[in-house]
């Protein structure tokens, strides 16, 4: 069947999604206002005047349902809520998957009156909606007409990529964290928590890969620090690199104050690695305090540093709850299970069964 996809091409859940259901036979195309390739899928970039970033969901909104209209697609699914969400809406086509991924849901809402019309027009408007996690499918259901249900599609890891090998001992244990540079993030706490932990004699090296628009406040803070030594920027990194980059880290840390469902904490556990994160949103689906990792309160940099700290002095728990990471997501994000889940969806909705797979599984 022929499906579309509403989303940001160059994000990489977008290209893991259209991917997995290219290597199915299907006929995929993406609508996108960032351009991007897509191996397997047709990029349609609607691109032009946008005198504000925001504004361009209404600027182009007749542009963009032209576009899918001509396309005659068999199921429409868009990706982020209050975004492509509400721009799929308009145009009408059935059937019509929303999935909500974090802020769209947990913070938009409450923005500003348009941003809760946004919210309750999209998913009235959607003929299925799916969270990447129970929590966040909770938090969703209140915005949602009495009858219509939200589906939980988790998002999760190749197993088969991401495999660990035996670490090597250094002088200095890891600790890393992967995402995007932006504020709810919270990495300014990882930093602070670094100093804190430096001058009590605890030395640790840290990585932060990414970019993004905080990317020059946290090179900044980090000078201020003087953890120049200590912190490292290796920059953006191809997904498929990830698996690499985490067989150097020995912690992995998720210090966000705002995070639907904390996909990189998964990541970062099938590779072994204990979690340090905050207790907020989505990541409890994800880190299960005192077994694959230690929680702490958003934004408390004292119980961060004391929970890095207590891993950097016992190694035997960080292989265990090593360990007991990469059970959790074998039993519970296993990538080929999570795509299951969303076939069975389409075939709800269209009638038309999956192709047969792949011997890979893919």
């Amino acid at each position: 069947m022929r499906i579309v996809y509403l989303a940001d091409a160059p994000y990489i859940h977008t290209t893991r999604w259209v991917q997995h259901f290219a290597r199915l036979g299907h006929d995929l195309h993406v609508v996108s206002f960032r351009p991007a390739e897509i191996e397997g899928a047709t990029v349609h970039h609607v691109g032009g005047f946008e005198p504000l970033r925001k504004l361009r969901y209404l600027v182009h909104a007749r542009r963009v349902a032209a576009v899918i209209r001509r396309l005659r697609p068999d199921l429409l699914h868009a990706l982020h809520l209050t975004s492509y969400g509400f721009l799929g809406a308009l145009t009408g086509v059935k059937p019509y998957v929303i999935s909500v991924w974090g802020t769209d849901v947990l913070e938009a809402p409450t923005r500003t009156p348009l941003h809760r019309f946004l919210t309750n027009y999209g998913l009235a408007k959607a003929d299925a909606i799916t969270a990447t996690g129970l929590r966040l499918a909770e938090a969703t259901l209140p915005y949602v007409e009495r009858g219509k249900g939200v589906t939980v599609v988790p998002y999760g890891v190749d197993l088969e990529r991401f495999t660990p090998e035996p670490r090597v001992e250094k002088p200095r244990v890891t600790v890393g964290a992967t995402s995007r540079f932006s504020p709810e993030k919270g990495l300014p706490h990882l930093l602070r928590a670094t100093a804190m932990l430096r001058d009590r004699g605890v030395d640790i090296d840290v990585v932060l890969a990414g970019e993004g628009p905080s990317q020059r406040r946290l090179e900044q803070l980090t000078r201020q620090l003087g953890l120049e030594d200590r912190v490292r920027f290796p920059g953006w990194l191809q997904h498929n690199s990830l698996p690499g980059l985490l067989q150097q880290y020995d912690i992995f840390t998720m210090p966000s104050t705002k995070e639907g469902f904390g996909v990189s904490a998964v990541e970062a556990s099938a590779m072994e690695l204990p979690v340090v994160a905050s207790r907020v949103h989505g990541i409890p689906d994800v880190v299960i305090d005192g077994e694959t990792g230690i929680l702490v309160p958003p934004a408390d940099e004292r119980a961060l540093a004391a929970a890095i700290e207590r891993l950097v002095r016992d190694a035997e728990l960080r292989r265990r709850m090593g360990c007991a990471g990469r059970a959790f997501v074998e039993r519970n994000y296993r990538w080929q299970d999570n795509t299951a889940l969303m076939e069975r969806l389409y075939e709800e909705m269209t009638g038309v069964r999956p192709p047969v797979r792949t011997a890979s599984g893919n």
